[in-house]
């Protein structure tokens, strides 16, 4: 995992979840909690015992509502996925057809994973050898499931490899050009 800086690319998801985070200040992953981001975009939370929900009550005015029912930690991702649907999609899903809201559903899960282990973060730590170590430390900096952790660490090393074999196929390229 320590050469992937050179060789991973965002997607326009990820790199939007990052700007927003760099607006947001939020370095840290003890930062990434629903009370630091919340405060930062004007978010009313409320805990009740109903399915995650948010609205936008007015312009920039946002309420959401989390169920009390879950532990904090999956309520924190709750609010993710929520976040995800408030500054992104901001219509109400009800009236959408389905592969619209499955779209969104979509990009909601992967959202997750870009706002709960920001890749900022991640290619700043030094991370295990080991693929069992370095997931079980992320999971524990940033307070996610194991499940989740080994999510995120298969995706970028996905994103590396994709990253190695462009980079290889363009020096080939380059070279039957030069042949030519």
């Amino acid at each position: 995992m320590n050469n992937m800086k050179s060789y991973y690319q965002m997607t326009a998801l990820e790199k939007w979840t990052e700007d927003l985070y760099k607006r947001l200040n939020l370095t840290q992953p003890s930062q990434i909690s629903i009370a630091y981001i919340a405060e930062r975009l004007n978010i009313w939370v409320h805990y009740l015992d109903v399915r995650s929900k948010s609205i936008e009550a007015s312009a920039g005015m946002y309420t959401m509502f989390i169920d009390n029912r879950l532990p904090a930690s999956l309520q924190r991702l709750e609010f993710l996925h929520e976040l995800c649907h408030l500054l992104r999609h901001g219509t109400d899903q009800i009236l959408m057809p389905e592969h619209f809201t499955r779209a969104q559903e979509d990009e909601s899960e992967r959202f997750i994973l870009y706002a709960a282990m920001p890749y900022s973060m991640i290619s700043r730590m030094t991370l295990p050898e080991q693929r069992e170590d370095a997931i079980s430390y992320l999971a524990a900096e940033f307070q996610v499931p194991n499940e989740l952790a080994l999510q995120r660490i298969d995706q970028i090393q996905r994103r590396v490899f994709q990253g190695q074999l462009l980079a290889v196929m363009g020096r080939n390229e380059e070279r039957l050009t030069h042949i030519q």
